[in-house]
């Protein structure tokens, strides 16, 4: 008991110290900048929602209207409409994500909680994500949609873990990706546990090895069998995730697109080499738990040359014909990605081929790391999850890569104290170089009066 109300100390202690500091750093983004980039659009819809104006809406915006529905919740009784409160709202729910992080690590693995709270901070600082933190865009508040999908589901409250997944695709219509994975994780686990006949223990959390090859027997001529013997009430859960999944064919089909809006600009299209750059995502901010594994990975090359040969040549083969670059990523020089692009896999034609055996030892270490006994199941479903989420994306954008990146380091186990101390001050210096950029460097557009700035 005095165990958890210190670790609940240490947790509230930290979510203080960070809430005064990124109050400090939110009021002098604001002091410096009325609009950053997309907030161009973001803004105007967000105040014509708090105003309960909504009629209105910009060309530009390709998602649904989560952010500014919240937006009118929030801030719309107190007449709080001004780009300050809007902003305000993704420091709100950065906050919020702290505790859901915390709460997650504490249901993933069994590291002490002290750990756990160091783990939950120093996720909210992954310099990304840290850095919209303070912007009105719909990243943050879609991410804690997804937190409380996971959280609730992996609890066992499955009606109100599909309400909030209603919430995340409001906000992101890739969301109803992640709801499928959670619809699809419970419906195996409980299928799996019916099928050896066990008791249910609250979410039904574990399985392994041995039992998901029992799964896969059910789905070979017992599957029928197994589905009689299931409980009504894990047809009524069923049906609240089902639910949601058929409304959301429906809307794709009557719409055309899973796009509303610009749908020009974002194509859904077939673009596997952004499995390759959310490697280098992970392995460029979770980089002590990958240091780790080289030794173990030219084992494995040794081992398995032939497979590891094989995965490279067809690495070469895809990054050679599928390598597609969106007119914005050449455009916008506000992005820290356009830099990348054009100093390196742009100037440098081979850059982007001498790499491939970096994304072959990330996706390595990412598949050992995520591989557990205890949890199969969520390997196996976040890979295509992954895999659909970011290949259907054309536009080289690192937000699209907050929620796999989240889950994946969610679900790291036995992290030592020293791996998270490298994390955390890695993430912090990174967020000190790059708001120093932002307060420092001004670009010159000439459609703007205004200077524009450098962000993620």
């Amino acid at each position: 008991m005095l165990r958890v109300k210190y670790s609940s100390i240490i947790l509230f202690g930290a979510l203080a110290l960070h809430s005064l500091i990124s109050k400090l750093i939110f009021d002098k983004i604001n002091l410096t900048s009325n609009i950053v980039v997309d907030e161009e659009f973001h803004l105007q819809l967000g105040e014509a929602y708090c105003k309960y104006e909504f009629d209105k809406w910009h060309p530009k915006v390709t998602t649904f209207p989560g952010l500014y529905l919240l937006s009118s919740l929030l801030l719309g009784a107190f007449n709080l409409c001004s780009t300050y409160w809007l902003r305000f709202t993704s420091l709100l729910f950065s906050f919020i994500n702290i505790i859901l992080f915390y709460c997650l690590f504490n249901t993933n693995n069994e590291n002490p909680r002290w750990q756990n709270v160091i783990s939950a901070i120093n996720l909210s600082i992954l310099p990304p994500l840290y850095f919209f933190s303070h912007l009105y865009y719909t990243d943050v508040a879609s991410l804690t949609m997804i937190l409380l999908l996971f959280l609730l589901s992996q609890r066992g409250h499955h009606y109100l873990a599909s309400i909030f997944g209603m919430f995340a695709v409001l906000f992101r219509q890739t969301n109803i990706i992640w709801m499928g994975m959670v619809f699809a994780c419970y419906v195996l686990k409980e299928l799996n546990t019916v099928y050896q006949k066990k008791p249910r223990k609250g979410s039904s959390r574990g399985d392994s090895a041995k039992e998901l090859i029992q799964l896969l027997k059910i789905f070979q001529g017992d599957l029928w069998i197994t589905l009689k013997r299931t409980t009504l009430q894990f047809w009524l859960n069923a049906a609240s995730y089902t639910s949601l999944l058929l409304f959301f064919v429906l809307f794709v089909y009557l719409n055309g697109s899973i796009v509303v809006g610009d749908k020009s600009a974002h194509e859904a299209t077939i673009h596997l080499p952004q499995l390759f750059y959310f490697s280098l995502f992970s392995i460029f901010f979770a980089w002590p738990y990958f240091a780790s594994e080289v030794l173990n990975f030219l084992k494995f090359a040794r081992t398995y040359r032939v497979f590891v040969l094989c995965v490279l040549v067809t690495s070469l083969v895809i990054i050679h014909f599928n390598t597609l670059v969106h007119p914005y990523l050449l455009a916008d020089n506000r992005h820290y990605v356009f830099y990348i692009w054009n100093r390196f896999y742009g100037k440098h034609f081979s850059f982007r081929y001498l790499v491939v055996p970096v994304y072959l030892f990330s996706w390595f270490v990412i598949i050992k790391k995520l591989w557990d006994k205890s949890n199969v199941t969520f390997l196996l479903l976040y890979i295509p999850c992954t895999f659909v989420v970011l290949t259907t994306q054309k536009l080289l954008e690192l937000r699209y890569f907050f929620i796999p990146y989240v889950l994946f380091r969610l679900h790291l186990k036995n992290t030592s104290s020293v791996s998270l101390m490298y994390e955390f001050f890695s993430h912090l210096l990174i967020n000190i170089l790059t708001l120093y950029l932002f307060f420092t460097k001004t670009i010159q557009w000439e459609d703007y009066d205004y200077p524009q700035r450098l962000i993620w």
